[in-house]
This record gives C-alpha cells, sequence and structure tokens, in this order.
C-alpha cells in the first residue's frame, strides 16, 4: 500500500516540521528541527500501534469509527473558508504522532494534554488556510507547472490510500500535498531578502553566537566537586593555558592546537573531541550559568579571560558565523518577518469552531485511529508494499 509519508510542511511559530505517520507499525519519517536539543530523537520512536482494547470495525469508514464523523462535516470556519473534518482530523493526527514520543519521554500521555493539541492542531489548519487565502488574494497562486507538479506528487502517493488510511477527499489531499507551495509562494511575495543590517538584528535578537572553548572541568562526571587541591591545579593549569594564548602569533590555531590537547569538553571514544568547530548556540539554548554572558562580552576574534562557572574553568574564542551559517539565519530571519505577517492575519481574521470540535477526545480519536490503521494494513494484500516517498511537501 502507498501511504503518505512525507513532511507536511507545517510551521507553527516559526519552524516547526511535522511528519506524517505511516499506518504500519515501526514505520515513521521524520525531520529533525534544527539546533542543538537534550530531547529524543523522534525518529527513534516507533510508529502508531493498535491498542488492545480497541474493537475495530472495518465496516466504517475511518473517521466515522475513530471520530464519529463525516469528512464532509465542517469543524472551523475561517473568513468564510469551510474546513471540513478529514483535513483537521489529519492535521490532529500529525501533530499527536509528533508528539507522543516527547511525552512519554516527560512521562506524559496524550490525555494529559489534549487541548494544547487540539489547539495547535487549529493553529496549523488556520495558518495554512489563511496563507491559501492571501496567495490568491496577491496573485501568487501555483503556477501551471507547480500545479502539474502537485497534481502528480497526490497521485504518486496514493489517492486510494489518503481515502482508506485517513478519510481524505481528494481536496484535501490536495490542500496538504500543496501546504509548500502556498508557502512559498506567499513567502516571495510579501518579504525580501534581509538586508545586513536586518540580519544583524535578527541575530542579535535571537541571541545568536558561534565559540570555542577550553573546558578544564573542577566537577566528576556525576557533577561533584573535585577535591580542593585538584581544583587548585586546574585554575593554575586554565593561567599557564591563557598565558599562552596570550602571547601566540597565530591565535586560532594555538586555540584548536590547545584545546585538542587539554580541553575536557565533550569527547567522541577515540578521544577526539566532539566539537573541534566550535558550537553555535541562541537564546533557546540552556546553558551554564555565566557561559553566555561571558561569550557575549567578546567580539568574533577576541579570546576570553578565564570564566568560571559550575563546570569549570573556561578559555573561550568568539568565533564569526561562517557564510553557511549566515545563509541559514538569512533564511530563518526571512521566515520570522512571514510569520510575524501571517499571525497578524490570524489576529485579523474571522474564525469559528463546532462544537464536534470542541468535544473531540484527541487521546481517544487518536488510539482508535492507529487501530484503525494497523488492522487495515493487516487485511491488505502483501503485495501492496509500502512506497519511500510520498506526495506531501
Amino acid at each position: 500500500m502507498k501511504l503518505w509519508k512525507r513532511l507536511a510542511a507545517l510551521l507553527l511559530s516559526g519552524a516547526m516540521a511535522l511528519s506524517l505517520f505511516a499506518c504500519t507499525a515501526g514505520d515513521s519519517t521524520e525531520s529533525p528541527s534544527p539546533g542543538p536539543s537534550t530531547s529524543p530523537d523522534p525518529a527513534a520512536s516507533a510508529g502508531p500501534s493498535a491498542s488492545p482494547a480497541v474493537d475495530v470495525d472495518l465496516t466504517q469508514d475511518v473517521l466515522q469509527f475513530a471520530a464519529g464523523l463525516s469528512s464532509d462535516d465542517v469543524l472551523l470556519t475561517l473568513n468564510g473558508t469551510d474546513i471540513h473534518a478529514d483535513l483537521f482530523l489529519y492535521m490532529l493526527a500529525v501533530n499527536c504522532a509528533r508528539n507522543q514520543v516527547y511525552l512519554s519521554y516527560y512521562g506524559k500521555t496524550l490525555a494529559d494534554v489534549a487541548s494544547e493539541l487540539l489547539q495547535d492542531a487549529v493553529y496549523m489548519t488556520n495558518y495554512h488556510t489563511v496563507i491559501r487565502q492571501k496567495a490568491a488574494e496577491l496573485g501568487c497562486l501555483p503556477t501551471d507547472a507547480q500545479a502539474e507538479e502537485i497534481a502528480k506528487a497526490v497521485e504518486d502517493s496514493g489517492p486510494e490510500d489518503a481515502v482508506l488510511y485517513w478519510g481524505l477527499t481528494p481536496e484535501s489531499a490536495e490542500f496538504i500535498t500543496a501546504t509548500s507551495t502556498y508557502y512559498d509562494n506567499v513567502l516571495a511575495a510579501v518579504t525580501h531578502e534581509p538586508t545586513e543590517e536586518e540580519l544583524n538584528q535578527y541575530i542579535a535578537g535571537q541571541g545568536i553566537f558561534s565559540v570555542k572553548h577550553i573546558l578544564l572541568k573542577t566537577v566528576d562526571d556525576a557533577n561533584q566537586p573535585l577535591a580542593e587541591d585538584v581544583i587548585a591545579e586546574k585554575k593554575t593549569q586554565a593561567g599557564d593555558l591563557l598565558a599562552q594564548l596570550q602571547g601566540a602569533e597565530d591565535l586560532p590555531a594555538k586555540f584548536d592546537e590547545l584545546m585538542n590537547e587539554h580541553s575536557e569538553d565533550g569527547r567522541t571514544e577515540d578521544g577526539a573531541l566532539a566539537a573541534p568547530d566550535g558550537y553555535v548556540f541562541d537564546s533557546t539554548d540552556n546553558l551554564v550559568g555565566g557561559f553566555r554572558e561571558a561569550a557575549l562580552e567578546l567580539e568574533p576574534g577576541q579570546l576570553s579571560g578565564i570564566v568560571e562557572t559550575d563546570y569549570g574553568y573556561h578559555i573561550m574564542l568568539r568565533l564569526a558565523l561562517t557564510d553557511e551559517q549566515l545563509e541559514e539565519h538569512r533564511e530563518a530571519c526571512r521566515q520570522d518577518a512571514f510569520n510575524s505577517l501571517v499571525s497578524q492575519w490570524l489576529e485579523e481574521a474571522e474564525t469559528s469552531q463546532s462544537d464536534a470540535l470542541t468535544a473531540l477526545d484527541v487521546a481517544d480519536f487518536y488510539s482508535r485511529l492507529t487501530a484503525y490503521q494497523n488492522a487495515l494494513s493487516a487485511q491488505r494484500p502483501a503485495e501492496s508494499a509500502p512506497v519511500e516517498s510520498g506526495g506531501v511537501g
């Protein structure tokens, strides 16, 4: 069977990429979020699994079984546009699939955050609906060539599966498949490449900086303080390293030499530094107290003194962002400006929600949906193998 598996290009308050869940247990496709994270990797999660408590009735269609709704039911309206149950429930299922792994990591369930998941799905659906409305208003609808690509992607992704596994009408399947095209077209119409000044303001506003550091730890692997005499030795060593760096003719080269030889920052199994090229952090990163403040006091290319944190003694070298990093932030700056516009459009929009949406039991819906999908998958002919790419994105 062909399954809807590629990214839906759904963006929440920036760039939150969500994956489409395949109906086969253990089969999912994820897109990693940019930047460092201490959260678990969603790509390591299994796909949706059927709950043994759900007695699946495959004589019903998927939406009737999972939510007691039909694809024609209107759950939302935005500026006079009706948003039907098939599209909204697809968005909701995507959101549940994305968050399920993270919830288990924090010891929570879908039921614990049902209200938030429902409102996120409302936002996602309204977000892409208002973009589509703006495309018509601004005259930047998909070109003939883009429309042909969208139609081909829908066909290649398996229209039969869109109906059987998700209850999607052809119109909703096209809506999902075309989200990134509409996004790109409206983005190009209402934003511009940021100037150097705009880019610098964005980087400063996001607290973005790049840095290398030499760390001499004053705590053990359990974050317990070392003996006082050992800490004193580390401080003396840090002073010696700083003196060598301050007297170096080629500071970057000397810094790399001493960092590779002495730093007690993370290392791989073979002893190499885990981040020999340094780090890029922003305001969302949780850094040990004092580290961020000390780094931001430096200009690119400037060396710090000895910076003491709860981990130990640091010597930092602030780095200039590379051309590649600047290009990434330039695009993020443009997307941030675009998302601000979309937020404004949504605030100005006339919206309503049906009673059926408000009454929806999110956890029960997702459990019944995945149970249905797995039961259907088990029943279908073996020769219908899943494809590696669908038509969404």
